[in-house]
């Protein structure tokens, strides 16, 4: 009798060290094929990052899905609650890193639920304040203690300096990105102009003469 080989879990075999789908094995075959502008370090911690968001978006997720709520619902509450006023929807949009198109979809939601309230501001009648309802206020109140018991569970492998530390590089490491320039000025700086114009393959190689197609 032949034994059926197991199917792989993709999400194992990308925490083996050993296998190309790790992080460890990521870095390494875009080492191989890098020039010596790469960072190894830059981009390990991209996949870990990317990694770990995602891993907090599954989980939270899966706490918020039987309140019908996304995580970027949660976050507008959860802003608002903390608050303890209206917020105008820009200030509300940058305390939560959301587009205002994105953020106007996000209220409505709210707002048809009778969670938060939309009101013209009367200090500038261009701009809407969103604020919580006291329905809404009464639904932070009842998941909140629950919330950050999870949090707690959430980051129980990390010690009290740990948390202390990583927040304190995550805060560093949106600065930097915050402050960096756009991509495609630093993909044309003069650097990489001058690795590109290295890597060109000559006329001589591109001319139809020498490639016997006349």
């Amino acid at each position: 009798m032949i034994e059926q080989s197991r199917p792989v879990d993709p999400m194992l075999d990308s925490r083996d060290t050993d296998s190309p789908l790790s992080v460890a094995g990521q870095v390494t075959r875009s080492a191989d094929e890098a020039d010596e502008l790469f960072d190894n370090d830059a981009l390990e911690i991209m996949l870990r990052l990317y990694r770990a968001v995602a891993a907090v978006d599954r989980t939270h997720a899966a706490e918020l899905a039987p309140h019908r709520l996304t995580l970027n619902h949660f976050q507008i509450l959860s802003t608002l609650h903390r608050a303890g006023h209206p917020l105008p929807m820009g200030d509300l949009g940058r305390a939560i890193s959301v587009r205002a198109a994105n953020l106007t979809g996000l209220v409505d939601v709210l707002s048809r639920r009778m969670l938060v309230r939309r009101a013209m501001n009367a200090h500038d009648r261009r701009s809407f304040l969103v604020g919580l309802t006291s329905e809404g206020n009464d639904f932070m109140k009842r998941f909140l203690p629950g919330h950050w018991r999870y949090l707690r569970v959430l980051t129980s492998e990390l010690t009290t300096d740990d948390k202390k530390q990583l927040s304190s590089l995550l805060e560093r490491f949106e600065q930097s990105v915050d402050s960096a320039p756009p991509a495609d000025l630093v993909k044309d700086s003069p650097a990489a102009r001058a690795h590109a114009v290295n890597e060109r393959p000559s006329p001589e190689f591109n001319s139809d003469s020498d490639t016997g197609l006349d």
